[in-house]
């Protein structure tokens, strides 16, 4: 359960200190209903002292029509952009959805706004799954965003797109389980990788699986470096 902005605080404080001395930055999360609220979820948090923010610009947005997300529409994306730069000189990432007709004009919606990178992708859907004993939905709320090894070529394909479309580091994630799966969005342009599901399929210990993974294949084909991987894909 979310705590709320005042509460996390504390919580984002207790991360910092043991996370700085191992030189891991924290990332602090941030969405809102209105784009004013983005903003002042951003002010709260300041007094944390986070590395970076997230903006989740795929929650619900009350102000517009029929509740439609932020990440549905470039000018309302911008707005809580806008809300969140407003708020700190920290770097600022915004997550995208791939829910969207063109997701590459929502990204450079944000990144006028003041968005400093892109997180792609956000989970797709929303999905349901029942419990076919308990005859019910399986979620409280009915339905839920679908993640895990299904959306990364979604995912990939998005990542492609947005290297080209906008001029700042992207995150490449969705669905990113092994080693392999990393150097395709690499190939696809990400700078970074980011992962979530994968704790679910292979416990605690995968992020040291991967880099082993990733290192054997660089092995294999002769790369010395990631960077000599990034957006090789875009040549073929």
């Amino acid at each position: 359960a979310n705590p709320g902005a005042a509460a996390m605080v504390a919580i984002l404080r207790q991360a910092r200190a043991r996370c700085a001395p191992l030189g891991v930055p924290v990332i602090a999360s941030v969405f809102g209903d209105t784009a004013e609220a983005f903003g002042a979820v951003t002010h709260t948090l300041e007094a944390a002292e986070p590395d970076l923010y997230e903006v989740n610009i795929s929650c619900p947005n009350v102000e517009a029509e029929y509740g439609r997300p932020f990440a549905a529409d470039p000018g309302q994306a911008a707005r809580a952009t806008a809300a969140v730069r407003a708020a700190t000189s920290r770097p600022v990432i915004v997550k995208l959805s791939a829910n969207v007709a063109d997701i590459r004009a929502v990204a450079r919606a944000v990144v006028d706004a003041g968005a400093d990178a892109i997180a792609a992708i956000n989970t797709l859907g929303p999905g349901m799954l029942i419990d076919i004993r308990a005859r019910a939905p399986v979620l409280a709320n009915r339905v839920g965003g679908i993640s895990g090894p299904a959306i990364r070529p979604v995912a990939v394909r998005c990542v492609y797109e947005l290297s080209e479309a906008v001029p700042v580091p992207i995150i490449g994630m969705g669905g990113v389980v092994t080693g392999e799966d990393a150097v395709e969005m690499i190939m696809a342009g990400a700078t970074a990788v980011g992962v979530g599901s994968v704790f679910h399929y292979r416990g605690l210990g995968a992020l040291s699986e991967m880099a082993a993974e990733l290192a054997a294949f660089m092995a294999e084909q002769g790369y010395g470096r990631v960077a000599a991987m990034r957006g090789v894909a875009h040549g073929a």
